[in-house]
């Protein structure tokens, strides 16, 4: 099985938890939907909503997401580069996860 590439790796690194890069994916894999902090603590089974919010202010914050005037949240990260470095990582997340939040929790 080949490496991680070194791009990703660095990314990575840069997540402050699993439920955010969890979040980020699940944003990822619905380009187009609106989410609420609410809608996506749920999905990931967060212990709190305040919890959901958190990570919805922190995707807004690195430019992963835009946000409507309400607080929603969609996919739309910031450039092109970006776009392809959270690909690459909801792909190779189907195959490492452990790998993956290892490097997360490191």
């Amino acid at each position: 099985m080949k490496e991680i590439s070194p791009a990703l790796r660095s990314f990575v690194l840069t997540l402050p938890s699993v439920p955010f890069l969890e979040a980020l994916l699940l944003l990822h894999g619905t380009p187009g939907q609106i989410w609420t902090a609410e809608a996506i603590a749920q999905r990931l089974y967060l212990q709190s909503v305040e919890r959901g919010h958190d990570i919805v202010r922190e995707l807004a914050a690195r430019g992963f997401c835009a946000c409507t005037p309400d607080g929603q949240v969609m996919y739309r990260p910031a450039d092109a580069a970006q776009h392809r470095l959270i690909g690459e990582l909801a792909r190779e997340y189907q195959h490492r996860l452990i790998e993956i939040t290892h490097l997360v929790h490191g």
